[in-house]
């Protein structure tokens, strides 16, 4: 009789631990399983949780969610807005630099007339100089020789100028058409790397 009812305890303590294990596992807080008050925090094996909605999903239950998955989902959704913002202002100063090219080219034009005028007014006073005969022409044509050096200079130092603001208009505008995509590319793959830092059961 003693032996029976012992063999009875043990199956019901056995029942009970079978019954209570997958409870306990079911319970066992990860990112994604349900919870049901919202902001309130658990620590799990050192690893703290938070009960809030999932960000990187369109759910609005509540559920558990690491605190390294809650600050990756809110790099995304940072950069995922600045991403935005700046593709927007790109796009506002593409016109802008277009102008500026034509600008720029408008001005070059002008200046390389110049450069073209000068080049021949200068030629002209030294070859004058070369043919002088006397001292006081010489003396002129030598004061003309070097004014028209001097504007040479200046008119080809603009010339640069202007031909370097040109390429970089050229490469701020290129810039500007290219680095959307490199914004929605990296905004891909934070949102891959949140997706991954919040992977349910993790």
């Amino acid at each position: 009789m003693r032996k029976f009812a012992s063999i009875t305890v043990a199956l019901i303590v056995a029942a009970g631990v079978m019954v209570s294990t997958p409870a306990n596992a079911a319970t066992k807080i990860s990112n994604g399983v349900a919870c049901t008050k919202l902001n309130s925090t658990t620590t799990v094996s050192g690893s703290k949780y938070k009960c809030a909605v999932n960000p990187l999903t369109t759910s609005k239950k509540l559920t558990w969610l690491s605190i390294d998955c809650l600050n990756s989902a809110a790099a995304y959704t940072k950069a995922q807005k600045t991403s935005v913002t700046l593709t927007e202002n790109l796009a506002a100063q593409i016109p802008v630099i277009d102008a500026g090219i034509v600008s720029e080219n408008a001005h070059k034009v002008e200046i390389q007339t110049k450069v073209d005028t000068t080049t021949v007014r200068l030629a002209g006073a030294q070859a004058k100089l070369a043919a002088a005969k006397t001292a006081s022409d010489k003396t002129a044509l030598g004061s003309a020789v070097r004014a028209w050096q001097s504007a040479l200079r200046l008119y080809t130092s603009e010339l640069n100028k202007i031909t370097l603001n040109i390429r970089k208009l050229e490469a701020a505008k290129l810039a500007a058409v290219n680095q959307p995509a490199q914004l929605k590319a990296d905004v891909a793959n934070t949102k891959a790397n949140a997706a991954l830092i919040c992977t349910k059961g993790f």
